[in-house]
């Protein structure tokens, strides 16, 4: 008995030390480079990439690089984090993985091959079953090795096209990896975009459960809440990214922004100084700051502000400065300005156009255009309940104030109530205003005060109800 106990014994050894030997033979080396450091600066620059800190792995990239110039998988990154489409550095990095090199493993050519097909055919991508299968395939074979997907879960997204089934193949890998936070915070906006914002809430609750000690969580949990215009929860949120990492650019914008929709310009303005003095170099961030600064400036009636911010930029030709434009040409009546501003748009990127689009019908009452100005109001209001909530208020207010011109009082008071309480209120203010209805207006203007209770004094709304209050 005891000797067939000790034959099983060693058979089991054996049977378990060949499976381990042949797992181990057969793993596949990740890299071809052979430079240890190398390595190390990749795999910092993928666990920033990894928490969203972009500056952070651009310059572990470039570390990177610089020790091995010939390993490719860097490259991706840098070109993928790029805020810049198209330059010399980005022709440079297409240039060293545009070739396999004769040492690269099978995982670098697979990575490497299908960026450049979507790269390549970005155009064509969308739909794409046959593609949108290689990039799954590849997915299934590396699906431990958590770079893959920075790199390979938008080109999944984009070839997929089918929302739904989408969102099934991410349920899907969430329940493979739970702790996978790229599946996790993707699943977030998914649920966003198709605005079921409790599952949304529920996955970025568990990103931040998964990783407290990144500021992306929290910043992804913002969007959420700005996205359906509470701006002081979101504001909170922003605040702790921001606590965990100051240099986190995104929550940086987007916290200005609440400042902006919640009257507190002062603020915004000091919060959008602090990316302006940082060492972030990176040109289009610092041109949606000018934008933003304008914006609170007009928002604010600081016309000599608006005016100099105008002046120091208006030479420069830029899809990004063209919002600031647009705020000057608006506060100053300059209608040949606005022309040329909306027609320099056309050619510019989408939510560019997006920002400029409420110009367009202020263009149209100006130039007295009514059915054309009737049609793009009736459009803004079709298209309202699509809107995230900040272009509700500057889309919904530019119809309702086209609307109030026209004493179309009770289309006003209608979509007035697709909005929140405090924005409401605000219409019916103007509406109140616009009849001379003293008694509704000071009414209106009472809790207007209330709402906006902290905002600056030179703040529209609040100027306005105080202007009232006075009479």
């Amino acid at each position: 008995m005891k000797k067939v106990l000790i034959i099983s014994t060693i058979l089991c050894f054996l049977i378990l030390g060949t499976k381990f030997y042949i797992n181990y033979s057969n793993k596949e080396n990740l890299y071809s480079t052979t430079n240890k450091v190398a390595i190390s600066h990749y795999e910092k620059g993928v666990k920033y990439s990894l928490m969203f800190y972009a500056a952070d792995a651009r310059k572990e990239f470039k570390k990177s690089i610089e020790c091995d110039p010939h390993f490719p998988l860097p490259y991706i990154y840098l070109i993928m984090l790029s805020m810049e489409k198209s330059g010399k550095g980005i022709t440079n990095y297409y240039k060293k993985i545009a070739v396999p090199g004769k040492n690269w493993t099978e995982f670098e050519k697979a990575i490497v091959s299908l960026f450049l097909e979507f790269t390549g055919k970005r155009e064509k991508i969308r739909g794409n079953k046959k593609f949108a299968k290689k990039v799954r395939d590849t997915i299934e074979k590396y699906a431990n090795h958590v770079e893959i997907y920075p790199i390979l879960l938008p080109m999944y997204q984009l070839a997929i096209g089918d929302q739904d089934n989408l969102l099934k193949y991410f349920e899907y890998l969430h329940k493979k990896f739970p702790n996978n936070t790229q599946i996790i915070n993707r699943l977030g906006y998914m649920y966003l975009q198709k605005r079921n914002y409790k599952k949304a809430e529920y996955y970025f609750k568990e990103y931040i459960f998964v990783e407290p000690e990144n500021a992306n969580p929290y910043d992804s949990i913002a969007d959420l809440y700005y996205s359906i215009g509470e701006f002081e929860k979101a504001a909170g949120y922003y605040k702790k990214a921001l606590s965990i990492k100051p240099d986190f650019f995104n929550s940086r914008i987007k916290l200005s922004l609440c400042y902006i929709f919640t009257g507190k310009l002062k603020k915004a303005v000091k919060n959008l100084e602090l990316i302006e003095k940082s060492e972030n170099n990176i040109r289009v961030l610092n041109n949606i700051v000018l934008s933003l600064k304008g914006l609170a400036y007009f928002l604010g009636e600081n016309g000599e502000e608006l005016k100099k911010l105008y002046n120091e930029n208006k030479n420069r030709n830029t899809c990004f400065i063209l919002p600031l434009k647009i705020y000057y040409s608006i506060y100053f009546k300059k209608q040949k300005n606005l022309d040329e501003t909306l027609k320099l748009s056309q050619n510019c990127p989408k939510f560019i156009k997006e920002m400029t689009f409420q110009s367009k019908l202020i263009n149209l009452m100006w130039s007295g255009k009514k059915i054309e100005a009737e049609k793009l109001c009736n459009y803004i209001i079709k298209r309202f309940p699509d809107f995230t909530y900040d272009k509700k208020i500057i889309y919904g207010f530019t119809a309702v104030k086209y609307l109030i011109s026209q004493r179309n009082y009770k289309k006003a008071l209608d979509f007035s109530t697709q909005f929140k309480e405090r924005e409401k209120t605000y219409i019916q203010f103007l509406i109140a205003k616009k009849r001379n209805d003293k008694k509704k207006c000071l009414e209106f203007a009472k809790k207007l005060i209330q709402y906006y209770n902290d905002s600056d004094k030179n703040f529209y709304i609040k100027k306005e109800a105080l202007e009232c209050l006075k009479k």
